[in-house]
């Protein structure tokens, strides 16, 4: 099998003429003014988001289909891709959204399934089915006040962290720099006390040079996906197994605790117990900060919190298989269900979610829900089910 398409897709959020914002304000006393505030620029040349997709695939099954096998390769391009580009200033704006990004994605499918065994009273089938995608961002721009890198050559969910060397004398937290030297925060920012007599801090440190700072974790996308069922019938009864898993990604999830706003009366993970302490000196867990020493450090990661949330002590690896579901089921024999006056009739009981196995979810309800701490685990449950035909 093979084909090729091409796809169009409209951005709903652009237009190709000037948009803008009413309102009645008040500039001057006892009196109002009709404003309008533009919020994009015009696009002339708005046109179709394309995606290019190339497919080819393979099936075939032997041992008079005992076996069934099925390979799918696929490429997708997308081009003129709605993104971001910066404008002069002269033009009255410093950027829009035009057609000019693109992005690739590249992978392969699976499926196997197999009649392992068959006999009068005993059967066995499995299904089985993996991908892989590999996802790129090739033309991105981003603001040149952006404190984190572009995404260009990386995939549309790159995750971009600090990385961290351990823990200084203090609990303080030790970067390692791009010389593999590990450095404090103040070294690494270069932080500077202007000397106004409370706490700040100031840095010469350019958001194109804060950029470099970051090092690739990996994809919060997990490449690898698959499931794996096995099917058991004997006789009347019935038993299916259902298997998930994910690999390969990576989850950066919400800091355990704040190092600089903390007290008894707010609620915190587990995590805040193993930070660093005088007596607690074996981890990884940095101590909770004072602005009373080594100020320029507190406040920096006061004033700027985004610093402390991509620390690489808070990226997860997204890897986990889960029993999504096991279920056995009975069907009553013919004879006796006529006695009854049905047709047919059968019970099940079925349990969903019932266990995950997983990497770097400790303290956390469930490896799927690691990146938002409000959200709802994924939930167990059990049916019971009795099914009557007349």
């Amino acid at each position: 099998r093979a084909s090729y398409g091409l796809q169009g897709n409209i951005d709903k959020n652009t237009s190709p003429y000037l948009l803008g914002n009413y309102r009645i304000t008040s500039i001057l006393p006892g009196g109002s003014e009709h404003m309008i505030d533009i919020a994009s620029a015009p696009n002339e040349k708005l046109r179709w988001e394309k995606t290019h997709s190339v497919n080819a695939g393979i099936d075939f099954s032997i041992a008079n289909q005992a076996v069934n096998l099925s390979i799918d390769y696929y490429y997708r391009k997308g081009v003129d891709l709605i993104g971001l580009q910066m404008l002069p200033l002269e033009t009255g704006f410093t950027s829009t959204n035009i057609n000019w990004a693109s992005m690739t994605n590249e992978g392969i499918e699976l499926a196997i399934s197999t009649r392992n065994i068959t006999t009068k009273n005993f059967s066995w089938y499995t299904n089985f089915n993996f991908s892989y995608n590999n996802n790129k961002v090739l033309k991105e721009t981003i603001r040149e006040d952006s404190t984190t890198p572009s995404r260009e050559g990386y995939p549309a969910r790159a995750l971009f962290v600090l990385k961290t060397a351990g823990l200084d004398d203090d609990g303080y937290i030790l970067f390692e720099n791009k010389k593999g030297e590990k450095v404090t925060l103040k070294e690494l920012y270069r932080l500077e006390d202007p000397g106004w007599g409370f706490p700040m801090a100031t840095t010469d440190i350019t958001p194109e040079e804060e950029r470099t700072l970051y090092t690739y974790k990996g994809n919060q996308d997990s490449p690898y996906t698959g499931g794996f069922i096995n099917t058991f019938n004997y006789k009347n009864w019935e038993l299916a197994v259902n298997l998930i898993f994910n690999f390969g990604g990576y989850v950066k999830t919400q800091p355990s605790y704040s190092i600089t706003e903390f007290d008894r009366g707010k609620n915190a993970n587990r995590d805040i117990l193993n930070r660093w302490t005088p007596s607690n000196t074996e981890t990884n867990f940095p101590a909770l900060l004072s602005q009373d020493y080594r100020s320029d450090e507190y406040y920096w990661y006061f004033s700027r919190p985004e610093i402390y949330n991509n620390l690489d002590i808070w990226a997860k690896r997204l890897s986990y298989m889960r029993l999504q579901s096991l279920r056995l089921g009975y069907r009553v024999p013919e004879l006796f269900v006529k006695k009854l006056g049905l047709s047919a009739a059968s019970l099940s009981v079925e349990g969903r979610n019932l266990f995950v196995v997983g990497a770097s979810y400790r303290n956390h309800l469930d490896p799927e829900s690691m990146d938002n701490p409000y959200a709802a685990p994924v939930p167990k449950s059990v049916t019971f089910s009795l099914n009557l035909s007349f």
